[in-house]
């Protein structure tokens, strides 16, 4: 049995828990919160124990790995702290805020010798896994257009629940840190780093909150396509996710799940795989209004990724330094839009 600890018991926690319970070889062995009272909460819920120091969660024996499921902008600390006690690292999405902090994560574990793990679940669904063969296989081409758009919306009290939504220092930003970031990792997954940005973001719908609630990016890519991030919660009721991939063989128009176009070898075009069953289509329209109404299928995958990884020493699916490339891509976007210049990303 591989133990698990979280650290933070919010909203996301949930995903992390539930999806540990489910798997056969892993045991949650405790949880901690900032606020004791909500560990307590966590812990009666679960079956399992409650500590309201940190410390006693890192340096708990039965623990291998702790999951990081605090604000995003509080994730170093418990971060760092679990590395040092010589524990696995699971970071819920974003690895953190800046670069400068996630650069202090991985450079933690690299010295501890720990495995430091970014939970993207987005990237493991069979649908995106195909995407990235077919590029990886060349049926594109050479990109020549990489986009996404993320149509979200979120009420004002989505913002009103919690005093770290819409924050800088805890949100770290707001439709694309927040919301997007998912479709931002797999839009420079599939095409590759990129290189300049163009932006704007504004806060056009929403109110008492210090971060963008609608963002457009114009991008460069490292390969020479050209690109597009569009990311919002401020469109009611929301839409599915939108992306799309073209190349000089071909190209892929992806609607939610519906894929209108799927290139095969030497520029054919092949039937598109098909959706996902009619049961899990309401729960992926959700998503763009309520942030809880998702699968949690995909945070086990990677939960069952870190245990295996663990156990033939290999690398996570998603480690560090990967996790670190959307915040990278997501912090020049805001520079770019603070400046109204071009801005180089930090690769």
């Amino acid at each position: 049995m591989i133990g698990f600890g979280i650290a933070g018991c919010g909203a996301i926690s949930k995903a992390h828990i539930e999806s540990i319970l489910a798997i056969p070889d892993a045991k949650l062995v405790a949880v901690w919160n900032r606020t004791p009272e909500r560990a307590q909460a966590t812990a009666e819920k679960y079956g399992c124990r409650w500590v309201a120091d940190l410390q006693d969660l890192v340096n708990d024996p039965e623990i291998q790995v702790v999951n990081v499921c605090t604000a995003s902008g509080a994730h170093l600390e418990p971060a760092v702290a679990a590395a040092r006690a010589g524990k696995h690292v699971l970071v819920e999405k974003p690895l953190e805020v800046t670069t400068a902090r996630c650069d202090a994560i991985i450079r933690a574990a690299q010295e501890a010798g720990v495995k430091l793990g970014v939970v993207f679940p987005s990237r493991t669904a069979p649908g995106n896994q195909a995407i990235k063969a077919k590029v990886e296989a060349g049926h594109f081409g050479k990109l020549i257009l990489a986009a996404v758009a993320v149509p979200w919306y979120r009420t004002q009290e989505y913002y009103d629940s919690g005093a770290w939504r819409g924050t800088w220092a805890l949100d770290g930003g707001g439709a694309l840190m927040n919301q997007a970031i998912h479709n931002v990792d797999l839009l420079q997954w599939f095409a590759g780093p990129v290189a300049e940005v163009k932006a704007y973001a504004e806060c056009l719908a929403h109110e008492r909150i210090e971060v963008e609630d609608t963002a457009v990016a114009i991008l460069r890519f490292a390969n020479g396509a050209l690109g597009h991030i569009l990311a919002t919660t401020s469109l009611a009721p929301g839409y599915p996710v939108r992306i799309e991939l073209h190349g000089t063989k071909g190209g892929l128009v992806k609607n939610g799940s519906d894929v209108y176009e799927w290139p095969g070898p030497d520029g054919a075009q092949e039937a598109p795989p098909p959706p996902p069953p009619a049961a899990t289509r309401p729960a992926e329209r959700s998503t763009a209004s309520n942030p809880m109404a998702l699968s949690f299928t995909g945070h086990q995958r990677i939960i069952e990724d870190m245990i295996d990884a663990i156990r033939k020493d290999r690398e996570p699916l998603i480690p560090g330094p990967e996790g670190r490339k959307s915040v990278a891509l997501i912090e020049a976007i805001y520079r770019a839009a603070r400046t109204g210049t071009a801005v180089a990303v930090d690769g």
